[in-house]
């Protein structure tokens, strides 16, 4: 289609068109997905437009952040044996990455669960 002049944003229309009229076998979907992602290698073009590339870096971030919370609450129980739902909830409410990222540096070490709970509320407190 590019070899044919088509634009980068005709393209991406008419891909979406076929997709939603034509549902592929998931073997022959696969098959396809594979295709296209050789033939975007071998052109250097990918086949996204700005609103997907921009939702597949929030997913990304999104992923991240998730992951974060957690491994936190993961190696909080795994230390501590209980990490209650209150604390979990707080952890998951959490969506800065930079408290985060302290919090999870913090939860090796901390000597007690309600240590890491002053933790939190004073990360709370100096980000608001």
């Amino acid at each position: 289609m590019y070899q044919k002049g088509l634009t980068k944003f005709d393209i991406i229309n008419l891909v979406k068109f076929i997709d939603k009229m034509m549902t592929l076998p998931p073997p022959l979907q696969l098959e396809f997905n594979h295709k296209l992602e050789q033939h975007e290698k071998e052109l250097n073009m990918p086949f996204l437009s700005t609103i997907e590339e921009l939702a597949e870096e929030r997913g990304q971030v999104k992923g991240a952040k998730k992951t974060c919370q957690n491994n936190i609450i993961k190696i909080l129980s795994k230390r501590f044996d209980h990490v209650t739902e209150l604390m979990s909830n707080s952890i998951t409410k959490i969506d800065d990455m930079l408290i985060l990222e302290n919090l999870l540096l913090s939860s090796i070490s901390v000597p007690s669960l309600e240590e890491f709970q002053k933790l939190i509320d004073a990360e709370l407190q100096q980000n608001q």
